[in-house]
């Protein structure tokens, strides 16, 4: 079964995909979440290379890479190869040559066309729904991945509605026999949206997003000032509405406005047949943990019988226990285990933050 969770930016997407994968993992089912920002991502491109078979071929043998590492590396698909960029900078920067790394990143699957991104991902989609169909028992939670990515890249690149259309509907038949379900979380207006999302990530958060995509196409003929980005959460807003409405699955949307959280998580439940089990009493070590290699540290604190950790970034994530030495984070597909007192090790799902990647140590600092 796959559960789709979509909304505006800070509806609660991965919030409450959390919440569903810790409670499909207690209802005793094999759970998979699929976060937006997933490494290498099974449906979606964040920093990957995609290249054709014959161009992968004579990358490698430019490069005298034929009888290297690197075919372990690659996600082979039907006619395509995707390189995960990240993996081969943080990893292997010292096996290839610069000049080979420049020549992946300029086929990086940003710089595609609409046109061309439509064929490498239904190629990507249909990979992935066939490998999901080989574990039927497990249930895959997938973030953001069928509406906000997808809105996002055509309403980018000012394509017409009917192209989003006709992908989308393609989208459904590839998954359709894997049972989808679909979850929408929205807010009463899209103001209410913005104010929201300013509140939760601050101003620089929209000067991030403008920074980055104002010189795309949508923007071309439209004022020059950050104002802009929201008509464009106006018009995602719209789209998503529509394609919520022709979803051929069972679907559950929610106004999230009022914040009544418990009741909201009831409906969640409910829709996807869970029984709530709560989180069992467990204690974490306190205290602030480093990775010396990579310069990252992460501080756990305890406020209120509560357990939070306090990313490289400095953003607090709370914690649920998952065993008495694992620990879900609440809003990220990753899994603390305390191997001991004195070390956490990174597992669950590699994100495209490094602090995330599986098995990553990092020690007490006052070892």
């Amino acid at each position: 079964m796959l559960v789709f969770v979509e909304g505006l930016p800070g509806a609660g997407k991965s919030t409450n995909s959390g919440l569903l994968y810790r409670q499909f993992e207690r209802n005793g089912f094999k759970t998979r979440w699929v976060h937006e920002l997933d490494r290498p991502h099974p449906v979606l491109f964040f920093n990957e290379a995609c290249l054709t078979m014959d161009e992968y071929q004579n990358w490698k043998n430019r490069h005298n890479l034929v009888h290297s590492f690197m075919d372990n590396l690659v996600q082979i698909r039907e006619q395509t190869v995707g390189i995960d960029l990240l993996e081969l900078s943080w990893n292997y920067q010292k096996d290839i040559s610069e000049k080979a790394f420049i020549e992946l990143q300029e086929k990086d699957a940003w710089n595609c066309t609409v046109e061309e991104y439509m064929d490498i991902a239904l190629e990507k989609w249909r990979v992935f729904a066939k490998k999901a169909a080989e574990e039927p028992e497990q249930v895959v939670l997938l973030d953001s991945c069928i509406f906000q990515y997808q809105i996002f890249t055509f309403q980018l690149a000012n394509a017409p509605k009917h192209m989003l259309a006709h992908f989308t509907d393609a989208l459904w038949e590839i998954v359709m026999p894997l049972q989808p379900k679909l979850i929408m979380l929205y807010r009463n207006s899209v103001t209410d949206a913005i104010d929201h999302l300013r509140q939760v990530r601050g101003e620089a958060f929209f000067q991030l997003i403008w920074n980055r995509d104002r010189h795309r196409p949508y923007y071309m003929h439209r004022p020059d000032q950050v104002d802009s980005y929201f008509d464009f959460l106006a018009d995602y807003h719209l789209l998503a509405q529509e394609l919520y409405e022709k979803a051929p699955c069972p679907k559950l949307s929610i106004d999230v406005t009022s914040g009544d959280w418990p009741i909201y998580e009831h409906q969640l439940l409910s829709f996807c047949g869970l029984t709530p089990i709560q989180d069992t009493p467990t204690t974490f070590d306190e205290g602030e943990f480093s990775n010396s290699q990579l310069g990252l540290t992460l501080k756990v604190e305890r406020i209120a019988d509560e357990y939070f950790m306090i990313d490289p970034s400095g953003h607090p994530h709370k914690l649920h226990p998952r065993s008495s030495k694992e620990f879900y984070i609440r809003d990220l597909p990753v899994i603390l285990t305390m191997d001991s007192e004195n070390k956490i090790i990174m597992g669950g799902s590699d994100l495209i933050s490094r602090w995330t990647e599986t098995g990553l140590i990092y020690q007490r600092k006052d070892i």
